[in-house]
């Protein structure tokens, strides 16, 4: 099968084209000429510039959902030739509808999760693979041992996890998110709910503990599907040992991380009982906590070994005193999370924070929330909102307003330690005014799902050349 992906840089649509190539498909695509992050995924593959003219033998053309509004041309001629046209999520549908498929959900928490069950069921052999937004450190990212299983990132983003076949689904966090779509923290529950009640007979859902209320109303609905719980509250939860290693009640074992956030933690766990669920399903077991728990008995030692994932508390580089960190946190509660780990990770040193928001709509709705957990920060550099595919432009420079409001909060001192506040749209605005600022000792931390990643190494350049 010759797959043409349209947008295949994108992290998920390069998750795809590596899975679909290691499943023994062809793979090309185009997209634009700018260098993603997701390069050493996408290097063996033929890319065309975006808007090329679409290659003869396709067989399947499958775009990102960020083109829907504005389709490139290798869309409109393959509808014409009667070519199968999928987007990103159709794709990932129809991929769930002939493997026992492990669906991770939540509004954050997601990839990591992923991750872990994905990196679990390589180690332990299992006869599946895994198509997430982001990979693990130091590897090829995709994982396809097989198509018996399936590891799936369910995002509700324009409820497009309602599309997908689950058997199992993991959720890790419902919040307020992607104001674009969803009215109102209600709005985004009316989706869990409705992904709940879609699920067929007798499978499973796995959930955080901060979800039970919820998960009672759902269950009350659903009788059949069995309910298990992880987190602080839940049947599932975290201890450490006198070793300094960690174990999970019900479960005999132990494991070793060098994570301290006990939220990230959780993650962890979430991504274990995936994999032990899905191993279990492939093995024809019951999904119950019995099984699940032999199961997970077995994976734990495994999760001593996890690599962490990319743009996720990622040391890109250490140099001239600098500490460079890439995170893709892009919403308050993430961003929380992240800050807090930086904290315990570096308690003395200076934290400089070069956040990129992501979506006008985004950074509009959660303003107060983007306010509160910047004014955690040593200094922050702003820059322009990321100009997505999504067609959600910034016209009010919603960026501006965040520098604003983030500015009045430098004097008031109770409402954080912020000291320095700078607006920097441009990159280059940004790359020269840190390789300025930046003193040994700092740690710079490189925040959003934009691309502010790639100017680490110029700024880095900058201050060896003026530090020389």
């Amino acid at each position: 099968m010759k797959y043409y992906l349209v947008g295949i840089k994108g992290t998920g649509m390069s998750h795809l084209a590596s899975y679909l190539a290691l499943g023994g498909d062809h793979v090309e695509g185009e997209d634009v000429e700018e260098d993603f992050y997701t390069r050493d995924i996408i290097s063996s593959f033929r890319i065309f510039p975006l808007g090329s003219p679409l290659p003869d033998d396709v067989d399947v053309l499958v775009y990102s959902t960020g083109y829907e509004k504005r389709p490139p041309r290798s869309v409109d001629e393959a509808l014409s030739r009667g070519i199968d046209v999928l987007t990103y999520p159709q794709m990932l549908a129809r991929l769930s509808r002939d493997r026992i498929t492990v669906g991770v959900s939540g509004t954050h928490g997601k990839s990591t999760t992923c991750a872990v069950a994905s990196y679990l069921a390589e180690k332990s052999a299992l006869p599946a693979g895994s198509v997430y937004g982001s990979f693990l450190q130091h590897s090829n990212g995709t994982y396809h041992a097989g198509d018996r299983g399936l590891v799936l990132e369910a995002c509700e983003y324009q409820d497009h996890f309602l599309l997908y076949d689950l058997d199992i689904l993991v959720v890790t966090s419902i919040a307020y998110d992607h104001p674009d779509f969803f009215s109102d923290i209600a709005d985004v529950y009316r989706s869990f709910r409705e992904r709940i009640i879609r699920m067929p007979r007798c499978s499973l859902v796995i959930h955080h503990s901060s979800l039970s209320r919820h998960a009672k109303d759902w269950q009350s609905e659903r009788p059949d599907i069995r309910f298990i719980s992880y987190g602080p509250r839940g049947r599932f939860s975290l201890s450490d040992t006198p070793d300094d290693r960690w174990s999970v009640s019900g479960c005999t074992g132990a494991f070793s991380s060098t994570e301290r956030s006990m939220e990230i933690l959780y993650d962890h766990v979430a991504g274990l009982l995936a994999c032990a669920a899905l191993s279990s399903a492939i093995r024809g077991m019951d999904l119950d906590e019995s099984s699940i728990a032999r199961e997970a008995d077995a994976l734990i030692p495994l999760l001593s070994h996890f690599p962490g994932l990319t743009a996720r508390g990622e040391v890109v580089l250490e140099e001239g005193g600098v500490t460079y960190v890439d995170d893709y946190a892009h919403h308050p509660d993430e961003m929380k999370v992240c800050i807090g780990n930086l904290r315990k990770r570096y308690p003395s040193r200076r934290l400089v924070v070069l956040f990129m928001p992501h979506t006008a709509s985004r950074t509009k709705a959660l303003m107060k929330d983007f306010v509160s957990v910047l004014s955690r920060c040593d200094a922050v550099f702003i820059q322009g909102v990321y100009a997505s595919s999504r067609g959600d432009d910034d016209q009010i420079d919603e960026s501006l307003r965040l520098f604003k409001a983030l500015d009045r909060q430098v004097f008031r001192t109770f409402y954080g330690r912020l000291s320095s506040v700078f607006y920097r749209r441009s990159d280059d605005e940004a790359v020269e005014s840190l390789s300025a600022f930046l003193e040994p000792g700092d740690v710079l931390v490189t925040l959003g799902a934009g691309d502010n990643r790639k100017l680490i190494g110029g700024i880095a350049q900058r201050r060896r050349c003026g530090l020389s």
